[in-house]
């Protein structure tokens, strides 16, 4: 029997509230990277050092790389509904924990130090969500299609992002007079912007945590190893299946390549969060984010973040929840990155020979191509590529691989622009959006393919040779596994 519309889309606000919260949590940042150094780095000309932002802006990446890898192997090993719903308790936990740094007593050195140890927590649960989300999206009774439901899910990170810049507009104009009568006011304002953004995850806590299991997890694994293991099943299993599947070159080539793409590319990439981790900073290069007091600067950066959001970002995260369904995932990601490479090479021409009109048309371009692109497939594809035994493994792995290039980024960035410029770091990040194209090109194509036709390898044309931890079948080399599903193209948590 059908799930109800009404049952899809909560399942839908429940999946897409911890990706809310990273989009929300992450644009954040540079905001209040910012607002703390007209707090407390008077003396440092209003500004945290280079690398003391980037250690701040770094932490979260750090932290997510952690509950990616983690929570990808214990969603495998023990189960999604075991699992899930810990990731917001952490996550709420690190956020709180930054919220309530001392107001006074810490040296610039403490307030560095703690800001970014709570930003490593708070990194952990929302990194932990990533396999979590996207493995029983890709495992729930479709929404259209099993495409568009995954990435309705995640295109909350857009959501997310929007709605932290315009929280952010409403808090500076609600304390504007007590900002302009003292610059310290500000303190209410990043403080309230943090812990608004954990309000849906408190909100929907409580029904992560009583989700049933998905039916696909059950038949092909949970049931499967049931046979000889009496419904233990642990990390040992999960070990031993995922060395199976990926001693294989085949299935190992595609796991690098997704998680190169990923690393050099989308959401928490080398391109991706180079723009938007330090969109404060490109605003500011381009003309957008500088004002005659710190409350101006404030105010139009704000502004300016909208502007590309409204025009560029959530638009091009809406546009490719369609594409891979009409043109293939194959395709959305090689010819989007391309045309981002292309757009990166103007960019970096006419940096400075153009207005700043001008400039931030070609930034709102950019944004929309790449979120609609390959910032759309690298998460999808790896929940697609794999079967459900190591499905959230491999995501995990893969997002992974995207917060070591985030990281990378993040205390990069700001010390590569200081020595090359804006318009030399968008040449390298031309020549990085080609050779994701290329890698592109190593992915098989999944458009049309079913979850039974994932689990039976269509992808490569035969028939699984994959001994599983679990199976009562002899231990020689190579051994079919037979499906437990009979080609259903969606299948119900």
């Amino acid at each position: 029997m059908s799930e109800s519309l009404l049952s899809k889309v909560k399942f839908l606000v429940i999946a897409g509230v911890g990706l809310f919260s990273d989009g929300f949590l992450n644009l954040a940042i540079g905001l209040v990277v910012q607002m703390l150094g007209y707090i407390y780095f008077k003396d440092e000309k209003n500004a945290l050092g280079v690398i003391q932002g980037d250690e701040v802006k770094a932490g979260l990446s750090l932290g997510m790389i952690g509950g990616q890898l983690a929570f990808g192997i214990l969603g495998d090993a023990l189960g999604r509904h075991s699992v899930y719903g810990i990731e917001l308790i952490i996550t709420m936990f690190g956020v709180l924990m930054t919220i309530l740094l001392p107001w006074k007593g810490l040296s610039h050195t403490g307030i560095v130090a703690w800001m970014t140890i709570f930003r490593v927590v708070t990194g952990f649960g929302i990194g932990a969500d990533y396999p979590m989300s996207s493995s029983l999206s890709a495992e729930k009774t479709a929404l259209g299609s099993r495409a568009v439901l995954v990435l309705t899910v995640f295109s909350c990170i857009g959501a997310g992002a929007m709605a932290s810049s315009i929280v952010y507009l409403i808090l500076l104009s609600a304390f504007k007079s007590s900002i302009l009568h003292d610059i310290n006011h500000l303190e209410w304002v990043w403080r309230l912007l943090l812990g608004i953004g954990i309000i849906p995850a408190a909100l929907t806590l409580y029904a992560r945590l009583t989700m049933k299991e998905s039916k696909p997890y059950e038949q092909y694994v949970a049931k499967e190893t049931s046979l000889t293991k009496k419904d233990q099943r642990g990390l040992k299993e999960q070990f031993i299946d995922f060395h199976n599947y990926f001693k294989e070159w085949r299935h190992a080539k595609v796991l690098f390549s997704v998680s190169a793409v990923w690393f050099l590319l989308v959401h928490s990439d080398i391109a991706y969060y180079g723009i938007n981790l330090n969109q404060t900073i490109i605003l500011a290069q381009i003309g957008y984010g500088k004002g005659k007091t710190p409350y101006e600067t404030l105010h139009n950066t704000a502004v300016g973040n909208i502007i590309v959001q409204a025009a560029g970002y959530l638009p091009g995260f809406w546009i490719g929840i369609f594409l891979p369904d009409l043109i293939g995932r194959k395709n959305q990601q090689f010819w989007c990155s391309l045309i981002v490479c292309a757009l990166y090479a103007i960019w970096a021409g006419i940096t400075n020979h153009t207005s700043t009109g001008g400039l931030m048309t070609i930034f709102t371009i950019s944004q929309l191509v790449i979120n609609a692109g390959p910032n759309t497939t690298t998460f999808l594809l790896p929940v697609e590529l794999f079967p459900t035994r190591v499905r959230a493994t491999a995501h995990g792995i893969a997002a992974a691989s995207g917060k070591c290039g985030a990281l990378l980024t993040a205390f990069a960035f700001g010390t590569i622009t200081e020595k090359i410029g804006l318009p030399g770091v968008l040449g390298l990040f031309s020549g990085i959006m080609f050779l994701c194209a290329l890698l592109t090109l190593m992915i098989p194509e999944t458009k049309g393919k079913t979850l039974d036709d994932i689990e039976n390898e269509v992808l490569y044309g035969e028939t699984p040779q994959v001994r599983y931890a679990g199976s009562e079948t002899p231990s020689d080399k190579s051994v079919t596994v037979k499906p437990k599903l009979n080609q259903m193209e969606d299948v119900e948590v």
